[in-house]
C-alpha cells in the first residue's frame, strides 16, 4: 500500500514538474514572438506585431511570422485554420530553410487529403511491382544526380503505377529529382534545427516525395500541362493582361507565346532562377499554383518590353526568352536597387 503510495507521490511531482516545465516553454515562446521595437504607433494597434509600411500616409501592415510562430502554427493548426490571405502573405514574405521541409508537408495538406485516401502501406507495394515503364524510367534516371538514382526510381515506379492513365512521361522526373534533393534529411543536420517533426519524419521521406509529387501533378494540375504539353498562358485571362505591344509582336510574328516558351513555366523559372531564389519561389508555387508563375512572368516580359519588341523573327525572340530574359530583367531589378523576391513577389 505504501509502495502504491509513494509511487502515486512520484508521479504527481513528475506531472507537475511537466506541467511546470511546459509552461515555462510557453511561456519562452510567446516572449520570443513579440518584438524588442519600442516605438509607438498608435494605441489602438499592437504595435509587437506591426511594421511601418508609410510613414506619411501613416499605415500599417503585420510583421511576416517569425520561426517560432511558423513553428507553433504547423504543430498545432490545421490549414483551414488559417485565414488564406494570412498564410498566402506568410508564405510570400519567405520560409526559413530549416523550416522548409515541415512547412512543405503542412502548406500541400497531404497528410489530411492524398495519405488518408489510401492504405498506409500503398507506396511499399507501388514501388514493389514492376511497371511497363520501367525501362524508359531507367534510361531517364542515368541523367540524373547519382545520389539519388534509386530513390528517383523507385518514386517513379511508384507514380507509373499510381496512375496508370500517364505512367511516366518526361517533366515528372524533374520534379521528383527536385522534390527529394530538397527534402533530403542529410542537408539539415548540421543545422540548428529546433523544430524536430521533420526529424521524425526521416522514416517518412520517400513517401512524402510520393505524395507531394501527387498533389503537383494533380492538386496543382501540372499532370495536364505535361501530358498536353499545354500551359495557362494561352488562356485569354493572360493574353489580356499582356502588354499591348508584346501582344502585337506576337501576332505580327503569328506565332503564339506558348511556342516561344520552350519547357513548362517551373522548370522555366528552375533554369533561370538561382537556386535560392528559386526555392523561395518553389514555396509560393506550392501553395498558389501556375498563377504565381503566370504573374512573374509577366512582370519580367513588362520590366524587359522596350528590348522584347526590338525583335523581329521568332527564332532570335525564342532564344533571348529562353535564355536571357531573367537573368536581363534581373540586372534592370538590381539597378533601382530592389532585392529580387522581395519585387516579383
Amino acid at each position: 500500500m505504501f509502495c502504491c503510495l509513494g509511487r502515486k507521490k512520484r508521479d504527481n511531482n513528475e506531472m507537475e514538474k511537466k506541467n511546470s516545465k511546459k509552461e515555462m516553454v510557453e511561456r519562452f515562446i510567446l516572449q520570443n514572438c513579440k518584438s524588442n521595437d519600442e516605438d509607438s504607433f498608435d494605441e489602438s494597434i499592437d504595435k509587437s506585431n506591426m511594421i511601418i509600411i508609410d510613414y506619411d500616409n501613416n499605415q500599417y501592415e503585420k510583421k511576416p511570422w517569425s520561426g517560432i510562430q511558423w513553428q507553433m502554427i504547423i504543430q498545432t493548426k490545421n490549414l483551414n485554420q488559417i485565414e488564406l490571405d494570412e498564410l498566402k502573405r506568410n508564405i510570400r514574405f519567405g520560409i526559413l530553410c530549416n523550416l522548409r521541409p515541415a512547412t512543405w508537408f503542412w502548406i500541400t495538406d497531404i497528410k489530411n487529403t492524398q495519405m488518408k485516401k489510401h492504405t498506409s502501406n500503398i507506396y511499399q507495394k507501388l514501388k514493389s511491382c514492376e511497371s511497363q515503364y520501367d525501362s524508359q524510367i531507367f534510361k531517364c534516371i542515368k541523367q540524373l544526380d547519382k545520389k539519388y538514382n534509386d530513390l528517383v526510381f523507385d518514386i517513379l515506379r511508384a507514380y507509373a503505377n499510381y496512375d496508370v492513365e500517364i505512367g511516366f512521361i518526361k517533366g515528372i522526373d524533374q520534379i521528383i529529382e527536385y522534390l527529394v534533393q530538397q527534402l533530403d534529411p542529410e542537408q539539415y543536420i548540421n543545422l540548428d534545427y529546433s523544430f524536430n517533426q521533420f526529424n521524425r519524419m526521416c522514416d517518412f521521406y520517400e513517401q512524402m516525395v510520393f505524395w507531394m509529387t501527387i498533389h503537383i501533378l494533380f492538386h496543382l494540375n501540372y499532370r495536364r500541362i505535361l501530358k498536353q504539353n499545354v500551359s495557362f498562358i494561352e488562356t485569354e485571362k493572360f493574353s489580356n493582361t499582356l502588354m499591348p505591344s508584346i501582344n502585337s509582336l506576337i501576332q505580327q510574328l503569328n506565332v503564339k507565346i506558348s511556342e516561344l516558351i520552350e519547357v513548362p513555366l517551373l522548370f522555366f523559372f528552375q533554369k533561370q532562377l538561382k537556386k535560392e531564389d528559386f526555392n523561395r519561389l518553389f514555396d509560393v508555387f506550392l501553395f498558389e499554383g501556375e498563377s504565381i508563375l503566370l504573374q512573374i512572368l509577366l512582370k519580367f516580359l513588362k520590366i524587359s518590353e522596350d528590348l522584347v519588341c526590338q525583335f523581329q523573327a521568332e527564332a532570335d525572340l525564342k532564344i533571348f526568352l529562353n535564355q536571357t530574359l531573367i537573368p536581363y530583367g534581373i540586372s534592370k531589378i538590381e539597378k533601382i536597387n530592389q532585392k529580387l523576391m522581395n519585387f516579383l513577389l
